[in-house]
């Protein structure tokens, strides 16, 4: 069985001509040309490209992915909507802003122009087959470099099945165990060893092969993840399970982004019960979909929001441990865990890692050396030159703006009441215009208004305080 997805999610493809005109304005030729064979019925389509079985024209078999046309607009107009809707929320919504949906917005739009570049795919492929070149029991796609523009992919067509139709994985002789603990390891040797990984590796991107081999396929999501950063976040699982709740929040701390100084003290706390909650289960009973689940509740309880490369090994952990259990009901991604964290510690502490990372600190430091003079002058030039502008932000001043209109508006009414008292007992003592009862009418209405005034301003103290 052979199926490619992403392409997974059924959309109504788009028509055979529009691939042709693709082809010919993409690849300057007809079908013909590149193709011996060419399926006018896509595999797959979904809401970016589609597929299409094809054979070059020395036999070989090929998969050909292209982009659907008019996406890249469309998908730019459905970004603008929701950036302005992202930035009404973060001004106006105390509750969400600390999740920063502008940044959030921002990282969606560079994943989805990177999805929409199929050439940067083509590139992805190339650095992951660089980077397992020899791996036993991984299988990376062919592509074909000169059939593959920012619209056009090609690669070998791949006969496998995915990780969860277990009838077929039976049928071509498995080994459930093997295969679920491969797929672990290749993928925290992804993220611990080379710092790029496939980071969308769902059941339909991650097809299995006969003699117990894998391969992934739809390289349009990668995560990218520097040396510090993977180990900070070793070190943090480490002093989860040793149960060092100060270490874990400080660690965590590094691998979030805030805007106010979160309560460390609090963080601890909740570290220290997630700890109780999820530590001290038995291996097979913890699920780690879950325990990711309310990690993401405890840092969104502290507005604290997780990288996205941390968000994203995290979630891929969860979507391999579900897979591998399917296979595998006795396995846990947390057996596989524990020597790359071991490897990743030790290399933080590694003699030439230390003396490496401290000439990176020096040639940081003496580049900022070097631009310090420059930039004094530039900034001395500004200030006498009267160009120099500073920038603030008053943290709670709409709040205060409100109540000080609120006071400014009182302060009115009052001299307004006032004004009109007064001018009321002059009419009345100088005894000007028609009267009522011997009382001019004019004051009495004054009197009655100002009242009336006094009466709302007395409301409005009450109600307010």
């Amino acid at each position: 069985m052979s199926e490619f997805t992403k392409l997974q999610d059924r959309v109504t493809p788009f028509p055979f001509d529009q691939v042709e005109e693709i082809i010919r304005q993409e690849l300057k030729g007809e079908i013909s040309t590149f193709f011996s064979e060419f399926s006018p019925e896509p595999i797959g389509s979904a809401s970016i490209a589609q597929g299409h079985h094809a054979r070059l024209l020395d036999g070989s078999e090929v998969f050909v992915k292209i982009r659907r046309p008019g996406i890249e607009e469309s998908i730019r107009a459905d970004l603008e909507i929701l950036a302005i809707l992202a930035d009404f929320l973060e001004k106006h919504n105390a509750e969400i802003r600390f999740l920063q949906p502008s940044r959030i917005v921002a990282e969606f739009s560079r994943s989805l122009e990177d999805e929409l570049n199929l050439d940067l795919e083509y590139s992805n492929i190339c650095r992951f087959a660089r980077q397992f070149k020899g791996r036993e029991g991984l299988v990376v796609p062919k592509v074909y470099p000169r059939l593959c523009t920012p619209k056009i992919l090609t690669m070998e067509f791949i006969h496998g099945c995915k990780g969860t139709d277990l009838e077929q994985i039976d049928a071509i002789g498995i080994d459930r165990k093997k295969i679920s603990a491969l797929g672990a390891e290749l993928l925290l040797e992804q993220f611990f060893v080379h710092g790029f990984y496939h980071a969308d590796p769902h059941p339909g991107n991650v097809f299995i092969l006969p003699g117990d081999r894998i391969c992934y396929v739809d390289f349009g999501q990668i995560g990218r993840c520097s040396l510090e950063e993977r180990e900070c976040f070793a070190r943090l699982l480490v002093a989860v399970v040793r149960r060092q709740e100060k270490t874990a929040a400080r660690l965590l701390l590094r691998l979030s982004e805030f805007q106010e100084e979160p309560n460390q003290e609090s963080i601890e706390r909740d570290l220290a019960a997630y700890i109780d909650r999820f530590l001290y289960r038995p291996l097979r009973e913890l699920r780690v979909s879950s325990a990711v689940q309310e990690f993401y509740q405890l840092c969104q309880r502290h507005q604290l929001g997780l990288k996205p490369h941390i968000y994203l090994i995290l979630k891929a952990m969860g979507v391999s441990d579900e897979m591998g259990r399917q296979l595998d009901p006795e396995f846990n991604i947390l057996e596989h865990l524990q020597p790359f964290i071991r490897k990743a510690v030790l290399r933080s502490f590694n003699p030439v890692m230390r003396a490496r990372r401290m000439r990176e600190i020096s040639d940081e430091m003496l580049e900022l050396l070097r631009g310090f003079p420059q930039r004094q002058r530039i900034f001395w030039r500004q200030l006498l030159e009267g160009r120099l502008v500073l920038n603030q932000q008053l943290i709670g001043l709409e709040q205060s703006q409100r109540l000080f209109n609120h006071a400014c508006n009182r302060l009115c009414l009052a001299l307004v009441q006032v004004g009109l008292l007064s001018a009321s007992a002059i009419i009345i003592h100088a005894r000007i215009g028609p009267k009522l009862w011997d009382i001019p009418i004019i004051g009495l209405i004054g009197i009655i208004l100002s009242c009336v005034l006094f009466a709302a301003m007395v409301f409005d103290m009450v109600h307010t305080r």
